[in-house]
């Protein structure tokens, strides 16, 4: 009972915390403002050794990339506030979840009101040569997220993140 108090109280922040951050990717009428195409992504550029990756921040300053989520690609965005990548319904449906693994029993406050989540387990998050297996992750009913968020419980994973400016390097 209070692991599960828990969860939706750490989903509740997370949630709180990064809907904010996504209002200059949304109109008013709750649609995208803007649609980042794998092209408009900004360059990020592997490091040498084979064991780290590095993102440069795009125009609005977030590290955006084209991750491999369960070997798919997803245009996604990292964000360090948030404790689980973060999945809309319809993204969790193109990457195959659905029936009984879309459970949703928890509810979430966001910045756009109540919603409810299901919680859920990721084969594997790649970008570049960086590739994590088992990543938990939130899937928020309905379509209130344009962009799956890549949290903690990804990053958390690795060896090693760093923030450097307009860079942020993943290590592997």
């Amino acid at each position: 009972m209070i692991g599960r108090a828990l969860l939706i109280w750490s989903s509740t922040v997370v949630v709180a915390v990064n809907v904010p951050s996504l209002v200059g990717f949304i109109d008013k009428g709750g649609k995208p403002a803007k649609t980042i195409e794998a092209a408009a992504l900004p360059a990020s550029t592997p490091v040498e050794d084979g064991r780290n990756y590095v993102l440069k921040a795009n125009e609005q300053g977030h590290f955006a990339g084209r991750f491999r989520i369960n070997g798919k690609p997803v245009d996604s965005l990292i964000d360090t506030g948030a404790t689980f990548v973060t999945l809309s319904e319809t993204t969790a449906r193109n990457l195959g979840y659905g029936g009984n693994e879309l459970n949703f029993r928890y509810e979430m406050v966001t910045a756009n009101g109540k919603v409810k989540a299901a919680r859920i387990g990721l084969k594997s998050v790649e970008i570049g040569t960086v590739s994590v297996r088992n990543v938990d992750a939130m899937v928020i009913r309905g379509k209130d997220l344009p962009y799956p968020l890549i949290g903690m419980s990804f990053l958390k994973k690795l060896t090693g993140y760093r923030a450097d400016k307009d860079e942020l390097k993943l290590v592997n």
